[in-house]
């Protein structure tokens, strides 16, 4: 147990010892498995938020740690915080934070874009009490209700600001969390706040160089309850403790080898494990500077046609995009910027990344996409791609020191039966530090780990002989759009609330640029009617997120069942898969057919054959392969 009393002075010893953690060149199992002959307790020694946060700090107090911009241009003059700053803003958020829990400790609600403020809360909050941030574009009723399943006291959200209507929202919040007692408004850009509610002038109260207050913290202490098992649905709130946090922000240091002097895009939302560990967190942690490129994030339209120019202006050293974007900027002419700070490889992750776009950024950029596999019930990714390892498209990575990754057998009712054998397919399990010990709710927590300890993550995939994680599909029901996960159930729930509507089975279709788009397939009841646009229309009236509403929906005949009378959904998977490919074949002008088949080692692979008028045109072939190769998917010209 340890009483928080974080200091920015450390013995030139400590400091050396921190500056080699970071260097360590993992490039395969055997360089892993070598790694952990030092105990993780004498390798690490940082194991709270506010210690890796201050071990960032201390490496280069004047360093920068956030350049923020509002409208992703180069030419803006940035707001900027060093280090030091930062500290002295995690100090005061706590403190605040702390006085407004009443001297204890309490829940804080953050609804926020990317601003300054929430870097703040993310360094400061786990010190106070624990932090629970959500995302501001669901609606409100999902929003109150996952601040109430986490018993929220106080909420952070941003103030009336154009081009967001986070305020608007969260004034329907309140009126559905009787237990918030505080509000704290941050003035967006352009926008304002409520003098009594303006949480700059809250935490300028507050001492900036200490935290005011004593605690004994435990590592295993809850720092973070993160939303998870989909942006919609019932709220599932995994607790992530700081030890767990703790854990990913050495190991990704270990394996990515980042340091001072390192400068990364900042443009994930902060309401998910990704964009709030390894995208922050971490980076902090290793002294790492951070441009925020707007508060929109990737999302402002700057952000694109600026990027290479705001990697010349910041001396980015690593690119940071999810994959949809990275695919774009394959096909964005540079400008003549200079991308000489650029380091050779760069991790990405979020959603799956097709090997065709590693392969055509490496070869345009030179720059190597490194994979990763995660989930936020895991505190982020469980392997990673090795920086120095040979690449293995398609794959993604090996498992994270000190982690370990099996696959298992189970029954019919996802029951575990067995380990897997060596390369066998099954249900990929993962145990290690920063596997949260469970949900918020603990009724959520049936079936989440398998005998030992083992985290159930409902993924399916395999481990090859050189421990390269290969995943191949879920069991979950989740569909994945842009990296944001949509729970299927809530599309059904809300196409069988239509009068006509006799069932439902939502599925994601693949899809060039987001990844998974949702439909969803209706069966309608004897002798009703529907079309599928009034349907569609309906479903999107009653979904609470605008991403989860279908983008089409397919009225079949019978939807296809179990033996038991469950819906099976598989069937429906490869047909929408067999859609998107053939329209997308189609509306280049090219004449195919396209079957779906199930691989085990690789899960869907789609067969594409040309018709015999297409297959005389000389470039046919390489036609197809140039619109396949933007998808996931493992297909085979025929």
């Amino acid at each position: 147990m340890a009483v928080i009393r974080l200091s920015m002075t450390r013995s030139l010893a400590s400091e050396t010892a921190v500056a080699n953690e970071i260097q360590p060149l993992i490039r395969n199992l055997a360089d892993v498995e070598a790694f952990e002959r030092m105990p993780l307790g004498e390798r690490a020694g940082e194991w709270t938020v506010q210690a890796v946060v201050e071990r960032g700090a201390r490496l280069n107090p004047g360093a920068a740690a956030l350049h923020y911009l509002l409208d992703a241009d180069p030419e803006e003059t940035p707001l900027t915080f060093s280090f030091a700053q930062l500290m002295g803003k995690m100090h005061q958020t706590a403190n605040a934070l702390r006085r407004l829990f009443g001297g204890g400790e309490g829940v804080v609600g953050v609804l926020l874009p990317l601003v300054p403020e929430n870097y703040f809360m993310l360094a400061g909050a786990s010190a106070a009490g624990v932090m629970c941030p959500v995302n501001w574009a669901l609606k409100p009723p999902q929003i109150a209700a996952i601040l109430n399943a986490a018993r929220a006291e106080v909420l952070v959200t941003l103030g009336p600001t154009p081009g967001f209507d986070i305020w608007e929202t969260s004034l329907e919040v309140l009126k559905l969390a009787p237990r918030i007692r505080h509000v704290v408004q941050v003035r967006g850009p352009r926008g304002t706040v409520d003098a009594a509610k303006d949480f700059t002038a809250l935490i300028a109260r507050e001492r900036d160089d200490v935290f005011d207050f004593e605690r004994k913290l435990d590592p295993d202490d809850t720092a973070i309850y993160c939303p998870t098992g989909g942006t919609t649905g019932v709220p599932k709130l995994a607790k992530l403790s700081h030890r767990g946090i703790a854990y990913k922000c050495h190991a990704f240091a270990w394996v990515l080898g980042h340091g001072p002097g390192d400068v990364l895009f900042a443009g994930i939302p902060l309401f998910h494990s990704g964009g709030i560990i390894s995208r922050t967190l971490s980076p902090m942690s290793c002294g790492i500077t951070n441009v925020i490129v707007s508060p929109h994030g990737f999302r402002a339209p700057g952000s694109r046609e600026n990027f290479w120019k705001l990697v010349e202006r910041y001396r980015v050293t690593e690119v940071v995009a999810p994959p949809t974007m990275l695919a774009a900027l394959i096909a964005r002419p540079t400008g003549g910027a200079d991308l000489s700070s650029l380091k050779k490889y760069a991790n990405t992750g979020s959603s799956a990344l097709p090997a065709a776009t590693a392969r055509a950024f490496e070869e345009k950029f030179g720059v190597r996409l490194l994979a990763n596999y995660g989930l936020t019930e895991n505190t982020a990714s469980a392997a990673l791609s090795p920086r120095g390892g040979e690449p293995r498209y398609g794959a993604s990575g090996i498992r994270l020191p000190y982690t370990d990754i099996k696959t298992v057998a189970v029954d019919r009712h996802g029951v575990y039966v067995r380990d897997g054998a060596p390369g066998e397919s099954g249900v990929i399990a993962v145990k290690g530090p920063g596997v949260v010990s469970g949900y918020v709710d603990e009724s959520l927590n049936r079936g989440l780990f398998f005998p030992g300890g083992w985290l159930n993550t409902g993924d399916l995939g395999h481990i090859d002989a050189d421990g390269y994680i290969w995943v191949t599909g879920r069991i979950k029901d989740l569909i994945i759009r842009g990296g944001n996960n949509i729970d299927a159930s809530v599309i059904d729930d809300a196409v069988l609330q239509h009068p006509a509507v006799e069932l439902a089975a939502a599925v994601g279709k693949p899809d060039a640029y987001a990844g998974e788009l949702p439909v969803v397939y209706v069966q309608l009841k004897p002798g009703a009617g529907a079309s599928s646009d009034e349907i569609r229309e309906f479903a999107r009236e009653k979904i609470t997120e605008r991403g989860a509403a279908p983008v089409e929906v397919y009225v079949i005949p019978r939807i296809p069942l179990t033996e038991v009378g469950k819906i099976y959904k598989q069937p429906l998977r490869r047909d929408a898969a067999q859609r998107a490919f053939s329209e997308a074949l189609t509306a280049a002008n090219l004449k195919v057919q396209v079957e779906i088949t199930e691989d085990p080692a690789v899960g869907m692979r789609a067969r594409v054959r040309l018709d015999p008028a297409s297959a005389g045109e000389p470039d046919a072939e390489a036609r197809v392969r140039n619109i396949m190769d933007a998808y996931s998917t493992v297909y085979e010209v025929a």
